[in-house]
């Protein structure tokens, strides 16, 4: 009988068929509407197809909801039982399959990963019985190959074995078959999916075939990006030995490409999950695990697996020191214990003590494509693995590429876990755990190098922190201190899905899973102030005038605005003057306690807004205006560097984390001199200078003062020795930002020749010169000698060092112990020359920094 084509059909019944030796496919059905329970009495009963390529078939099809494949019996069908690809839910229910390829292949698409939509979308197997090799099966009987669909055959054509059910996909989309492979992926992997099978029984999965292994279930190997869990229940195997149980492909090294993969494994191979969740398959209940850690720092390098992975702040502790790698993590993979024994033949792990889940790691930002966090490292009882998410599925190359950050890891519950980023943490981030109950818990703690407020959501709505002390209106909160260490933890043992706590010294925010509950991270920008206030009685400290009056001058809602910590050099005198006082201001929105207004940005802070407010509050401080204008004296002021969201053009300048070392604030205060720490030194006319200056924004005592976090800048004057200015003589960028408080001139050019230049900077009204310096002469064309030529040049730059001179509005960078001039030292004008020469100029302001430090300690040794 031919085939059968009967999706298009509308209220069909289908009984007592036979299909047999045709060449493609059996049965293209839509299938039966789907009941919540077993119907005895269906309308398709006793359909049978053998001598084919696919034997039931849905491509495309399907019914709303959910599509019932029931009652058929399927053998000999050389590629797929039953092979289906839909947009919804799929129940086979009372099958027998036997002597197929592949019995059961099933994909089902949509949502999709890239708009972070998630559904509860299964492939449910029942009441199903499964043959790998019949009695009477041939082994020389093998289908020939006359070029039918050889692209859409892919998978099933090139394996000889029998699978019982292969792993199932859920993807973002349509895999384009039958023009492409029927069991490939064409997108990313959907975040959600679950294959049960239960009450099912499996026969004669063995060795039958020389060179032939019959399987019962067997990963995807056209599927390099996840294999969905899998949970078996109410299973009998008859005739069938442990090795045929279970087969978990390697990861397939030639997709470690830029197109592809990039440098390393994608995960489909690594994280796949099978639960037997009543002992019916492993014998008691338990988890089957690939082994993640294959070819860790192994002799096939191209995998790219090794400790090379693994970002480096999770191996540094709180001072910047290295961590040894088996102090912390000496076993690599997937978590694991003593119950768990490495398969073999399965290439994977059967564990029988810890309960594992797959965990879903996802940045909601923007750049979630084109921003690699990748290799994620996950530790937990002292097991490290390595994620690195899907491959590319499109035809890119070099940046074009694109890949999706999304991880799926696979955990262990009641545990806990810590999550580090090779790249900046995302500042949406979303975490849950598929297909778990409530009964399960992990808690899993996130590195963050430069946090902002962080707030947590779990179906989406706010999760206080276990530290917050709200205000009496209930609308923000501050942040208690703990008293131990662990004191404010997530408890596992808690019912509160999203309970988090911020460990500030370590930098991780710790959260609760419970469930498949989604909870979200959400950084909220903010900027923090430290006042510095003279001494002063508490009573004369008024906090409200202090929130009034910034929010005034910032032009901002005062609720915006908090006191955190106020922090007194001496806490015994209450009622009497204390000594100095620093007032700790956040100046950040409110925690929104449902997500969807936190999604709303009319009137909310953007990072343009807080590099607005620092750049206002710094002007003043620097220009000595703060105090009048917020009425408070203010002698100081630390405040933190406003983090640019990863997508902004501006986080190109923010490193990746290293370490745990703390972020030091910007230390700001009247700018009341520029110190020269780097004279200009000028070559011919017309050419660039062989020295450009580097200028440093000062106090009165010399502390470097940030200028850089302000939008002020410094401008560069050539002036004549009489003080009058060159207009044309100077060429480049005159007028520069600050880095901290460092101006570094790069490209200044000196188009006049001559002597008795000098040069003058400028910021707001103060004002700064440099020696004086002369331009090179050319090389004359008649010379009596080498040696002659060179000991005049030489004595010409000497004469132009040694006759420099200082106006009454240059200030010198000055030791705060011991007087001593810095900038008039020619040894560290010549040490910085090397350190410069050496490591570049882009790293001039450390270099500056160094030679400071070396020159204070130098005086130090000397006995100044």
């Amino acid at each position: 009988m031919c085939s059968k084509v009967i999706s298009q059909g509308i209220n069909t019944v289908l009984q007592d068929n036979v299909v047999a030796g045709f060449e493609n496919v059996g049965y293209h059905i839509d299938g039966e509407p789907c009941t919540d329970q077993m119907n005895t009495e269906s309308s398709w009963i006793n359909n049978e197809a053998y001598g084919g390529l696919i034997g039931v078939y849905m491509n495309k099809d399907g019914l709303p909801g959910c599509s019932r494949i029931n009652g058929f019996t399927l053998w000999k069908c050389w590629d797929y039982g039953i092979y289906t690809q839909t947009l919804e839910d799929v129940l086979i229910t009372g099958v027998t399959l036997a002597d197929n390829g592949i019995s059961i292949l099933s994909i089902i698409y949509t949502p999709s990963a890239v708009t972070h939509e998630v559904s509860d979308k299964t492939v449910k197997i029942k009441n199903a019985l499964i043959i790998g090799s019949s009695p009477n099966f041939d082994c020389s009987d093998v289908v020939q190959d006359y070029g039918v669909v050889l692209t859409s055959r892919l998978l099933a054509a090139k394996q000889r074995n029998r699978t019982a059910i292969s792993w199932p996909t859920f993807a973002s989309g349509h895999n384009g078959a039958p023009s492409y492979a029927l069991a490939g992926l064409r997108t990313y992997s959907a975040i959600t999916g679950l294959m049960t099978v239960e009450d099912s029984t499996f026969v004669g999965f063995q060795s039958t075939c020389p060179e032939e292994q019959n399987v019962i279930f067997m990963t995807n190997s056209l599927n390099d990006d996840l294999q969905h869990p899998i949970h078996v229940s109410g299973l009998q195997l008859v005739n069938t030995t442990e090795d045929s149980k279970v087969f978990i492909h390697r990861p397939d090294v030639s997709k470690v490409t830029p197109s592809a993969c990039g440098d390393l494994d994608c995960d489909g191979k690594k994280k796949a999950l099978l639960k037997d969740i009543d002992g019916s398959f492993l014998g008691s209940p338990g988890s089957v695990i690939p082994q993640s850690e294959f070819q860790w720092d192994g002799t096939d390098k191209r995998h790219g697996l090794g400790d090379y992975r693994i970002p480096k702040v999770m191996l540094t502790y709180l001072n910047g020191s290295r961590i040894p790698i088996n102090q912390i993590a000496p076993n690599k993979g997937i978590i694991r214990d003593s119950t768990c024994t490495y398969m073999s033949a399965w290439k994977c792990y059967k564990c029988l003590g810890l309960e594992h889940e797959m965990l879903v790691i996802e940045s909601l930002d923007p750049d979630s494509e084109t921003r690699r966090l990748s290799p994620v490292a996950v530790l937990g009882d002292r097991y490290v693995d390595i994620l690195n998410g899907p491959r590319d599925h499109t035809s890119c190359s070099g940046r074009s590429c694109r890949r999706l950050s999304m991880f799926h890891s696979i955990v262990a519950v009641n545990k806990s876990f810590e999550i580090y980023f090779s790249s900046t943490s995302p500042q949406k981030l979303r975490l849950r755990l598929l297909n778990a109950d409530d009964s399960k818990a992990v808690r899993v703690a996130i590195f963050y190098a430069s946090p902002q407020r962080l707030d947590v959501y779990a179906n989406q709505v706010l999760v206080s922190p276990t530290n917050a002390d709200w205000t009496s209106q209930n609308t923000d909160y501050t942040l208690l201190e703990p008293s131990y260490p662990g004191q404010y933890l997530p408890s596992l043992s808690s019912s509160v899905a999203g309970e988090n706590f911020f460990d500030s010294e370590y930098k991780m925010m710790y959260v609760l899973l419970r469930g498949s509950t989604p909870v979200e991270i959400r950084t909220t920008p903010k900027l923090v102030i430290a006042f510095n206030l003279p001494p002063m009685t508490v009573d004369e400290f008024f906090g409200p005038n202090l929130v009034n009056n910034l929010a005034a001058f910032l032009k901002i809602p005062s609720s915006k605005i908090r006191i955190t910590k106020i922090i007194r050099e001496s806490r015994r005198r209450r009622r009497r003057s204390t000594g100095q006082m620093s007032v700790l201001v956040e100046i950040a929105d409110p925690p929104s306690k449902d997500i969807n207004n936190s999604t709303n940005t009319t009137g909310q802070l953007q990072f343009s807004d807080i590099q607005s407010i620092a750049d206002n509050i710094g002007q003043a401080v620097i220009a000595g205006n703060i105090s009048a204008s917020i009425g408070v004296n203010v002698s100081s002021m630390q405040m933190s560097t406003p983090i640019p969201p990863p997508w902004d053009p501006e986080s190109e300048k923010v490193s990746i984390p290293e370490d745990r070392t703390p972020v030091q604030p910007n230390v700001l205060a009247t700018v009341s001199r520029l110190v020269v720490i780097m004279e200009p030194v000028a070559g011919l006319p017309g050419e660039l200078l062989t020295q450009q200056p580097v200028i440093m924004a000062a106090d009165s005592t010399g502390n470097c003062v940030s200028v850089g976090v302000t939008a002020l800048t410094l401008t560069a004057t050539l002036m004549y020795e009489n003080n009058t200015a060159a207009p044309d003589g100077l060429s480049g960028n005159m007028t520069i930002a600050f880095r901290n408080c460092w101006a570094n001139y790069t490209d200044l050019v000196l188009e006049l020749a001559g002597t008795g230049f000098k040069m003058e900077f400028v910021l707001n009204d103060v004002i700064s010169q440099t020696r004086s310096f002369a331009s090179q002469k050319s090389p004359e064309p008649n010379t009596t000698s080498n040696t002659t030529s060179t000991t005049s040049s030489t004595t010409s730059t000497q004469s132009s060092a040694s006759t420099a001179t200082t106006t009454t509005t240059k200030a010198a960078a000055v030791d705060p112990n011991h007087g001593t001039s810095l900038a008039s030292n020619t040894v560290f004008q010549k040490m910085a020359l090397m350190l410069g020469f050496l490591l570049g100029r882009q790293l001039l302001p450390d270099i500056c920094i160094a030679v400071t430090v070396v020159a204070v300690l130098s005086m130090t040794v000397g006995g100044y």
